[in-house]
């Protein structure tokens, strides 16, 4: 039975997953609503999975912007579900103050999402979100069942069905695809789940950094030394992620003919995970940290380019976040009523 996701599902917000996101290495479980996998990126890895070293992301007709704002938010509140932010757009799955489920998509510094439908079988539920480099964005679908736990319905994955679906900057769909198989075999929900301009994803599976090809299929798992907390690309193209070793130590590794290589510069202590991993603009990376601040690799050591002073929120204050494509960070705080903070970050 088909339906459309738009005034019909009530969801409650209570699901304790494994996940990347603000976890330690024993794979603490996370309320989803502190989920930090908004990574969104154009990857240039083709369907065999083989790296392209030489070839640069192809630049958007967006310029490096200085511009700070603040935009309240004026359309109907609600809260948090999924978020997800790339290029020049803003995504968010989220629940309206009677329940009802709506999937929404904005421009950069816009106050009100433009709700979009979509026709998914009964009992599917969006759990990630990744924009690519040309604005879209790529939505992971799970089954999932209800189930009382003190006194409230909650949902649980049954892993029975799960697919990827692509929209443009419209909400229009392109594409679904069918990862059932995939999942069904052993991986969880993931909380890194990144994809390239080819149509091939990526997600993290504790120690894992696991490919799927376009066409839904395995790809490449790569192996990794510590704990994944962040996946996403340089502005070249490479794929890199963020992991916590067992000593604690948080590290930068990228992918490098179907292995991980360790860069030999050690990230800054903090308490919250370097979830986000983006694109740089003047820089091959920006790397993001929801205590820290912005930092940017390009090669060397690491630059601080927004300080934990400059953040206006932090830490559980942040709803979500991600870095447009010029440069700035976005974050959404939802505490009374909705706000999003752009603060730049590129040069």
């Amino acid at each position: 039975m088909k339906k459309i996701i738009v005034f019909s599902m009530v969801l409650v917000m209570l699901i304790f997953l494994f996940g990347c996101a603000e976890h330690s290495p024993e794979g603490q479980n996370i309320n989803e609503n502190k989920v930090e996998d908004d990574n969104g990126g154009a990857e240039e890895i083709s369907a065999e999975g083989e790296k392209n070293d030489k070839e640069e992301i192809p630049s958007t007709d967006v310029e490096v912007s200085d511009k700070s704002a603040v935009v309240p938010y004026l359309g109907e509140e609600f809260e948090k579900s999924v978020f997800a932010v790339g290029d020049t757009m803003l995504y968010v799955c989220g629940i309206k103050p009677d329940g009802a489920y709506f999937l929404g998509c904005m421009q950069r510094e816009e106050d009100t999402f433009r709700e979009f439908t979509i026709e998914m079988e009964e009992g599917m539920r969006a759990f990630n979100m990744a924009v690519d480099r040309q604005g879209r964005c790529h939505i992971l679908w799970m089954s999932v069942e209800k189930f009382e736990a003190e006194g409230q319905s909650v949902d649980r994955i049954t892993y029975e069905k799960s697919s990827i679906t692509i929209v443009d900057n419209t909400g229009k769909l392109e594409k679904e695809i069918d990862v059932t198989d995939l999942f069904s075999d052993g991986y969880k929900r993931p909380f890194c789940f990144v994809a390239d301009r080819d149509g091939n994803y990526y997600f993290e599976h504790d120690k894992e950094l696991v490919q799927i090809r376009n066409d839904g299929t395995p790809g490449n798992v790569i192996l990794c030394d510590g704990w994944i907390e962040g996946i996403g690309i340089g502005k070249s193209g490479t794929v890199y992620c963020t992991y916590q070793q067992e000593n604690g130590e948080r590290r930068l590794g990228r992918i490098e003919e179907g292995l991980l290589c360790t860069i030999e510069l050690e990230l800054p202590q903090s308490k919250a995970s370097y979830a986000g991993v983006y694109p740089g603009t003047d820089s091959e990376l920006f790397i993001f940290n929801k205590e820290s601040g912005v930092f940017v690799f390009d090669g060397g050591d690491l630059e601080t380019r927004v300080a934990e002073t400059e953040l206006p929120i932090k830490g559980p204050e942040i709803a979500g976040y991600g870095i447009l494509s010029d440069g700035r960070l976005c974050i959404m705080e939802q505490k009374d009523g909705t706000v999003f903070y752009y603060v730049p970050a590129g040069k």
